[in-house]
């Protein structure tokens, strides 16, 4: 199973399209304006989307993948998520006044499928995961396990112990996606927003896998650069930490 980036800013203009990660060929991780560069067919062949958060950066182009479901007749689209977001979903985007509503019974296109923290989803080649996550928003990260190896994306989230956690019983696990949005000089920022920092991380890098990879995303544009050399310098031997950019191929 491969897990292909779509996108991995944390906003339009860097360049760089927002996150959206497509697991397999039917399975999206986050729906972000990176979903954008599939075709139609692509679209249609999508069956489920695991999203982390309701900001817009993350689930925006929900709306015009369903749209695309609903004008081609596909097979409409599971959702799941924390009930929070699904229904920040529901009452932000499909209420007839934003996007029509393709939750509604008479046209499913759109099943939300709420989780909490442990549930799992199964995917045509592994299973997925909700973890836990503290943003500003409720949030959850996501646990991907393929065939042979696992991958955990943080989503958008501060220092989260239970996360780290978790991910130490996880044996498969080689891959770890993980917002670093400010670099240090930004602290104040990442802790009001519920974001992460190289400090903040420094403590949990000790506790990944030897020779696994960690995948910085989401940096902010204007300190995306201090972001990777602060990251770097605090890498401890056995731990590679690469700037996670769209088109990456991670197999699992």
């Amino acid at each position: 199973m491969h897990i292909k980036i779509l996108g991995a800013a944390a906003c339009l203009g860097q360049p760089g399209q927002t996150t959206s990660f497509l697991v397999g060929d039917d399975t999206l991780l986050d729906c972000g304006t990176g979903c954008g560069a599939l075709d139609s067919e692509q679209m249609l062949a999508i069956r489920r989307v695991l999203l982390t958060h309701s900001h817009i950066d993350h689930c925006g182009l929900l709306p015009l993948l369903a749209d695309v479901h609903a004008c081609h007749r596909g097979a409409g689209l599971d959702v799941y998520g924390l009930a929070d977001t699904l229904d920040a979903i529901r009452q932000h985007f499909f209420n007839g006044r934003i996007w029509p509503d393709y939750t509604a019974p008479e046209a499913p296109w759109l099943r939300l499928r709420p989780v909490d923290v442990g549930d799992t989803v199964a995917l045509a080649e592994g299973l997925a995961t909700a973890l836990p996550a503290r943003h500003s928003v409720p949030a959850i990260g996501w646990l991907i396990e393929g065939p042979w190896r696992a991958l955990a994306f943080s989503g958008d989230s501060g220092p989260c112990p239970a996360f780290w956690q978790w991910l130490a019983d996880v044996p498969s696990l080689t891959d770890v996606i993980c917002e670093v949005t400010y670099s240090d000089e930004r602290l104040r920022d990442a802790q009001q927003q519920g974001h992460m920092a190289p400090a903040l991380i420094a403590g949990m890098l000790p506790k990944l896998p030897v020779n696994s990879h960690l995948w910085v995303t989401h940096s902010d544009p204007v300190c995306r650069e201090a972001v990777m050399q602060q990251m770097l310098n605090l890498c401890p031997p056995g731990v590679h930490i690469c700037p996670l950019k769209e088109g990456t191929l991670i197999e699992l």
